[in-house]
C-alpha cells in the first residue's frame, strides 16, 4: 500500500473511532501499526466485523504458513468487557492462547482480547471435534504436530463464522469448511445430491451427517483456480448453462408472499445504516439508492417476475474451472428469488473487480458469456432486471472495502454507490 493511501485509510479509520466513543479500543483494531505495537509483532489486519457502539472483531495475519500465521483481536464497549474476561479465564485454565491487553494504562475499560484460530470462541467446539474425529471420517491426514499447522493450509478465515482449510489425504487434498453453526452444513449433503441430479456441476460432499452436525462440510480439491482468474469464455458460457439448470429446479420451499419484500427492505436498511455510520457524508446517496432499489425491486408484487431457486451469492469466484470444465461452489445463501438476482450479482462483482472497465451495462465479457450460456440453455432474463439486481449487489458490497481493509476504502465505497446509481438511473 502506498504511503498516501495508507494515510487516507488511517484518517478515515481514526475519524470513525473518534465518532464511536462507546468502543474506546476501536482505534487499536483498525490500524495495522497500532495493533502490531500492541502485540509486539508485525501483523496485517485482513478482515473487520464492526457493530457500531457495541464491538469490533478483526482477523489478522503475520508472516508464516498455517493457522499460526492467523489470529483474531476483539474489543468492545465497557459494559461487555466481562464477556472477554470470562473467555480469557476459561482459555487460561486449559492452557489456551487468549490474552487480554490494555493499550492505555490510564483507561482500564480499554481492553483488546487476542487469540489464535483454535481459540476462536464460536468456532472452537467444532474445530476441536474436527481435530479429534472429523479428519478421520473425511479420509484426511492429520497434520504432524500442532493442529492446523503445515501441511494443512488456511484458505479463508472469517472470525467467529467459518474457517476453510486444505488438508492432505491419501489421494487428492480435501478442502474442509468448518462453520460456527451447523444448520447450513446439515442441509448441504442433500442439496448437493439434488443439484447434481438436475445437471448442476457441483463437487461431491465428503462430510457425513455427523460431520455436518458439527458444522463441517468438505469436498475434494478440484480445478485450477476459479473464473475470476482470467478470460475463459467456454467456462463462463457453461456457468450460464449451469445457472439455468439451477433455476429450473423445484424450490421445494414455500415462502410467504411478503417475506422476500421484507427481507429486501431489511438488507437495504441495514446497509444504508452502516454506510451512514462509516461515512456520514454518503448518507444522501445511500438513502437515494435505497429508495430507488425499493421502488424497482420491492414493487414487483405477486404479478412480478417468477421466483426460482437461486444461488444467492453468485460470482466468478464461485465457479471453479479446469479448462472449460466447471464446478459451482458455496451454496450457503441459496434461496428463492428472481432469476436475474444471480446474473446481476455476477455482473456486479465483475464490475467491482475492474471499476475502470465498467461500461453502460452491468458486468463485462464474462457476464456477456454467462448470459449467452443462460439463454442458450433455454432460460430467459430481462436485462433491465439484471441491472437492478447488479445495483443491489453493488450496494450490499459497498461495506466490503471497509471490512476487507481496502487501501482506500472510503473512495471504493463511494464508487460502489455511484456505480449502483448509474445502473438504476
Amino acid at each position: 500500500m502506498s504511503t498516501a493511501l495508507q494515510a487516507q485509510r488511517r484518517e478515515a479509520d481514526r475519524a470513525l473511532a473518534a465518532r464511536d466513543t462507546r468502543i474506546p479500543g476501536l482505534a487499536w483494531v483498525l490500524d495495522d501499526e497500532l495493533l502490531s505495537e500492541l502485540l509486539g509483532e508485525s501483523v496485517r489486519i485482513t478482515r473487520t466485523r464492526y457493530k457500531p457502539h457495541t464491538s469490533a472483531l478483526v482477523a489478522f495475519s503475520r508472516a508464516g504458513d498455517g493457522a499460526g500465521s492467523f489470529g483474531w483481536a476483539s474489543t468492545t464497549a465497557p459494559e461487555h468487557v466481562g464477556k472477554l474476561q470470562r473467555r480469557a479465564e476459561s482459555s487460561r485454565k486449559r492452557d489456551g492462547g487468549i490474552r487480554l491487553l490494555q493499550p492505555d494504562d490510564l483507561q482500564s475499560d480499554v481492553v483488546v482480547a487476542v487469540g489464535p484460530i483454535d481459540e476462536d470462541w464460536p468456532l472452537r467446539p467444532n474445530l476441536r471435534w474436527l481435530q479429534d474425529h472429523g479428519l478421520g471420517r473425511l479420509g484426511a491426514l492429520a497434520a504432524a504436530g500442532r493442529f492446523l499447522e503445515p501441511p494443512v493450509s488456511v484458505l479463508r478465515y472469517n472470525p467467529e463464522r467459518r474457517l476453510v482449510i486444505r488438508v492432505p489425504s491419501a489421494t487428492l487434498p480435501v478442502v474442509v469448511k468448518t462453520a460456527a453453526h451447523a444448520d447450513r452444513a446439515a442441509a448441504g449433503r442433500h442439496l448437493r445430491q439434488r443439484l447434481a441430479s438436475h445437471g448442476v456441476p457441483v463437487l461431491p460432499e465428503l462430510a457425513d451427517p455427523e460431520c455436518a452436525a458439527h458444522g463441517i462440510s468438505a469436498s475434494p480439491d478440484w480445478g485450477h483456480g476459479d473464473l475470476s482468474g482470467g478470460d475463459n469464455d467456454p467456462a463462463a458460457y457453461r456457468a450460464g448453462q449451469a445457472l439455468a439448470a439451477l433455476h429450473g429446479m423445484d424450490p421445494e420451499t414455500s415462502t410467504e408472499p411478503t417475506a422476500p419484500a421484507e427481507d429486501l427492505e431489511r438488507q437495504l436498511a441495514a446497509t444504508r445504516s452502516m454506510i451512514t455510520c462509516l461515512l456520514p457524508g454518503l448518507e444522501a446517496p445511500a438513502t437515494r439508492l435505497t429508495d430507488r432499489l425499493l421502488a424497482s425491486l420491492g414493487a414487483a408484487g405477486p404479478h412480478g417476475p417468477q421466483h426460482v431457486l437461486v444461488h444467492g451469492d453468485f460470482s466468478a469466484d464461485q465457479v471453479l474451472v479446469d479448462g472449460p470444465a466447471i464446478r459451482i461452489i458455496d451454496f450457503d445463501r441459496i434461496r428463492t428469488s428472481e432469476p436475474a438476482r444471480d446474473l446481476g450479482s455476477f455482473a456486479a462483482v465483475e464490475d467491482i473487480a475492474d471499476p475502470a472497465g465498467a461500461g453502460p451495462n452491468a458486468g463485462g465479457r464474462k457476464t456477456a458469456q454467462l448470459i449467452d450460456g443462460y439463454r442458450g440453455a433455454g432460460a430467459h432474463v430481462s436485462q433491465a432486471r439484471v441491472e437492478d439486481w447488479a445495483a443491489f449487489r453493488l450496494f450490499l458490497n459497498s461495506v466490503d472495502p471497509f471490512r476487507n481493509r481496502a487501501s482506500d476504502w472510503p473512495a471504493d465505497t463511494d464508487w460502489h454507490l455511484r456505480r449502483a446509481l448509474e445502473l438504476v438511473a
